[in-house]
């Protein structure tokens, strides 16, 4: 087949290659569950596969797909296997996959009502959805993201902007005092990087609370940080709860930080990234209690919504919000009166249709659905952490909360580890995670939480069942009896 100049697309011939595109996508789902997680490759060799200089001319597209399955398949790390028990990346829903190909062919800009009407639409929609889950009021709004770090990102410049108004105007260097806000020890490290990106500096401007042996803010502690920062002359101006901890899945007491943002005065922020899957859930819902007190709310549905990336969210319950923090005029800009204009609820102009993906998803899998795919993912989480320590020799971490289990080898039953320091033991959780990792068989990862090396194992595709499960159970307990 002879393909005709690119600028002149003829419709068998984008036909022919879309079949082509979705013939592999169908095989690619279908073969996932064989295929390495890891890829056998090194730096080295995945650079010098692809350095090659611009093409002076064209190829047929076929080619181009042979390149594709030829060296950028063999060279991918397989995220959305079913023996993929790492960080928050899903499988991704097909229709969500093919929704990205439609979305890009109407290449609608977000930014913009009148450069996208539908599209604004249906955000308005999504977002909608997602304050519904929250328990937020009617009049509350937000946006879409391209992840949890913009949201956080996002959603602190708002509070800032509530609780500081001066900053928008006169900059952080004009303010009599410098504003601080509190996270936990074990906040995700996208709240310290907005910290430096809102020129609130991580290391001054963040103050990191202490955790207890649950990973969860010690609430005490933070009132009193809050109230000596205020003596120092400091002017705290924000909590953030977290909703399912990156290392562990543990969510904060969201009330009881609630509870103090409110005595205090301050903004209250809940980075619910990923545990916010679990408000589909009536069953799983109470564990987000408190999350409908927040004045801001990150979400991701590109992880317990099963989203390709990317697809994040941040919610206020004042819609408004977001427009006093980031409106600007921009007179090149056609304006629609009575519309949304996405570009000024958060920092992002030119915005990708995002919202297609997650609206025909929820459309088609339906609220009880997704309920049941997080119910399912938790019990599983729940009943592999019961099998690995039933024997004695290994322990939870921290408690399960959501569909991600922080667990320790002790060794205590054999004697292996009786005469081994903390230090010691921390180093053979990560020679655990080294050995399973060796077969690329498993994907799962070593984080420290508690004070304590651990090693995370999170249920995190809908291909997963207990078999996998069994099967890393497996693999484990081989790698920790090597010497």
């Amino acid at each position: 087949m002879t393909t005709p100049a690119p600028f002149e697309p003829v419709p068998e011939d984008v036909r022919a290659l879309g079949d082509a595109v979705a013939d592999w996508i169908g095989r690619h789902f279908d073969a996932l569950g064989e295929l390495p997680v890891v890829p056998d490759t090194t730096p080295e060799e995945t650079f010098g596969r692809f350095t090659e200089p611009v093409p002076e001319h064209g190829m047929e597209w076929t080619a181009i797909l042979e390149r594709f399955e030829r060296d950028v398949v063999p060279l991918s790390f397989h995220l959305p296997s079913p023996r993929y028990f790492g960080l928050m990346n899903p499988t991704p829903l097909p229709i969500a996959v093919l929704a990205e190909a439609l979305a890009a062919a109407l290449n609608q800009n977000l930014g913009a009502w009148h450069h996208s009407p539908a599209g604004t639409a249906i955000e308005a929609t999504v977002v909608r959805w997602l304050c519904d889950l929250a328990g937020y009021p009617v009049t509350s709004f937000g946006s879409l993201t391209s992840g949890g770090s913009l949201a956080n990102t996002t959603g602190l410049k708002i509070a800032l902007a509530a609780k500081v108004p001066e900053s928008t105007t006169r900059g952080l260097h004009g303010l009599a005092a410098r504003p601080v806000f509190y996270a936990s020890l074990e906040a995700h490290f996208s709240i310290e990087k907005s910290a430096n990106i809102l020129g609130l500096g991580g290391g001054e401007g963040l103050r990191k609370v202490p955790v207890d042996r649950t990973s969860r803010m010690d609430v005490a502690a933070l009132r009193r940080m809050i109230a000596d920062d205020r003596a120092r002359g400091l002017n705290p101006f924000c909590v953030v709860g977290i909703a399912g901890v990156t290392s562990n899945g543990v969510i904060d007491p969201l009330e009881a930080l609630a509870d103090v943002a409110a005595e205090s005065g301050l903004w209250y922020h809940v980075d619910a990234a990923y545990a916010a899957g679990a408000l589909m859930s009536d069953a799983l819902r109470p564990r987000l209690k408190g999350i409908e007190r927040a004045d801001s709310i990150t979400m991701d549905p590109h992880k317990w919504w099963f989203m390709p990336y990317p697809c994040g969210a941040v919610l206020t319950k004042d819609g408004e919000a977001g427009r006093r923090a980031f409106t600007t005029g921009a007179v090149y800009i056609p304006q629609t009166d009575d519309a949304i204009e996405f570009r000024d609820h958060g920092m992002v102009g030119s915005r990708p249709f995002s919202a297609l993906k997650l609206w025909m998803a929820v459309k088609l899998v339906g609220r009880q659905g997704y309920a049941r795919m997080a119910e399912e993912q938790v019990a599983l989480t729940e009943r592999f952490v019961a099998e690995l320590t039933k024997d004695g020799d290994w322990e939870a971490v921290t408690p399960v909360d959501t569909a991600i289990a922080a667990v320790r080898y002790t060794g205590r039953t054999g004697g292996q580890t009786d005469r081994l320091t903390d230090a010691d033991l921390d180093a053979v959780q990560d020679r655990i995670v080294e050995r399973v990792l060796e077969s690329r068989r498993h994907w799962i990862s070593a984080t420290t939480t508690v004070g304590k090396r651990a090693i995370r194992v999170m249920v995190i595709s809908y291909l997963t069942r207990w078999e996998h499960l069994e099967e890393l159970i497996v693999a484990l307990r081989r790698a920790a009896a090597l010497p």
